[in-house]
């Protein structure tokens, strides 16, 4: 059954049932107050217990692979030990706490973009010669010709 406030400024949360000042709430368009149920320190707390649950944390990686790069997590994991967990380009091991990041080529359709797994600083040095072949033998020969 629901409670009502003691005041216009405040609202009961649906996790806590504390009441505190709307501030405490985040903004919602289509509820009612034009606030969130559940106050601000609750959704914290939920977020950072899912963040730490092993499951989630697993079906999070798994969402945000098929929706950006069209794989599971499942291939991730393959590609990964075909590769030995190791970046296709230097040969490293990504850093402890890190992961290798996926290689896709920005100009094919999701799914069929994917290369490689990379370190992040391979990946980031691919994209900031712009994917470029070229850009990057330039690159090689000017390190070359300047005693690298």
């Amino acid at each position: 059954m629901r409670r009502e406030p003691e005041s216009e400024h405040t609202q009961f949360c649906e996790l806590c049932d504390d009441e505190k000042p709307l501030g405490q709430f985040g903004r919602r368009k289509r509820a009612p107050t034009g606030r969130a149920n559940v106050c601000r320190s609750c959704v914290k707390a939920a977020n950072h217990k899912a963040s730490t649950d092993p499951a989630v944390v697993r079906k999070r990686r798994d969402a945000r692979l098929r929706r950006i790069y069209g794989i599971t997590l499942a291939e991730y994991e393959l590609m990964g030990r075909r590769q030995r967990w190791r970046c296709a380009i230097c040969g490293q091991r990504a850093v402890a706490g890190d992961r290798l990041v996926v290689d896709h080529d920005h100009a094919k359709p999701v799914g069929q973009a994917i290369r490689r797994l990379l370190c992040r600083g391979e990946n980031a040095a691919l994209g900031h010669f712009g994917d470029s072949s070229a850009r990057l033998d330039k690159g090689a020969q000017y390190l070359r010709d300047h005693g690298k």
